[in-house]
């Protein structure tokens, strides 16, 4: 039967683009649901997030070796705050990821780079899964939070640099909170190593000397040692397209599925069929 045949193509027609039009119309996919389905972040910061970066420079007077007894492990948070962590694979290992909790809000820290020479710089910088705090409704990750540790003034102290890029729902209030996360590591790793505050390099230095100086007061000492300066998070929002809501796309393909339907039944009408 003619009637039959048309409403046969027009099913078949409509079946065939359904895939299409369920992705093009259903809400942007969440962060989380992105790491849990590819295991990697999204590219860029998805809808209703924006991108912040936050930087907190710390300097203690102690040795190279004598922080890195402290930070030189993965698998060790303790300097942190933290006690319980668990690795999927080998410490201080790129792809390793530890979990665990911090007030609460469980997190998963990946590694990309790591770098530990005998003499320094020494460089790790992970990734963070998005992480969600109920408390304030804040949901977050990072593609970069790295810590640089420098030996400066001969050797007898060690440059902090903490720094992370971020994206979250609340930039104000995350970038609020790794700031003091940073600012309370430096301190509580010093606090380990014996808690002298450095004070500069000491006017036998020869050049960029900073006897006065203490942490806080400004962005970097002499010869390229930093001084405990805490720069503010900066927001930069960054759009992100993939799985974004396309409801234009989806009402178009309605549009042309009801063409072809009128179409077709002007062809029967006409006896074409």
């Amino acid at each position: 039967m003619p009637f039959l045949r048309s409403l046969a193509l027009i099913i078949t027609f409509i079946l065939s683009i359904s895939p299409f039009l369920t992705t093009a119309t259903q809400p942007g996919l969440s962060a989380f649901k992105i790491f849990n389905e590819t295991g990697r972040l999204p590219s860029g910061c998805i809808a209703d997030y924006s991108s912040a970066h936050d930087q907190v420079l710390y300097t203690v007077p102690y040795t190279y070796p004598q922080v890195l007894s402290i930070i030189g492990s993965f698998a060790n948070i303790t300097w942190n705050g933290d006690n319980a962590t668990t690795l999927n694979g080998s410490d201080n290992t790129v792809g390793t990821a530890r979990t665990y909790e911090y007030y609460g809000i469980r997190l998963i820290e990946t590694i990309k780079t790591y770098e530990k020479p005998v003499n320094g710089p020494y460089f790790e910088d992970h990734t963070i899964a998005p992480a969600y705090n109920p408390a304030i409704n804040l949901s977050l990750y990072a593609s970069t939070n790295a810590l640089t540790t420098t030996p400066v003034c001969r050797g007898t102290a060690v440059a902090l640099n903490f720094t992370v890029d971020f994206c979250a729902t609340d930039v104000g209030a995350a970038g609020a909170i790794f700031h003091e996360l940073h600012l309370a590591d430096a301190k509580i790793l010093q606090e380990f190593l014996g808690n002298e505050t450095w004070s500069g390099c000491g006017s036998w230095y020869g050049y960029g000397a900073h006897g006065s100086a203490v942490n806080g007061s400004e962005s970097f000492g002499g010869y390229g040692g930093y001084y405990g300066y805490d720069s503010g998070p900066t927001t930069t929002p960054v759009a992100y397209t993939g799985g974004a809501t396309k409801p234009w796309l989806g009402i178009g393909i309605v549009v042309v599925a009801s063409v072809a339907a009128l179409f077709l039944w002007g062809l029967e009408v006409d006896g074409m069929y």
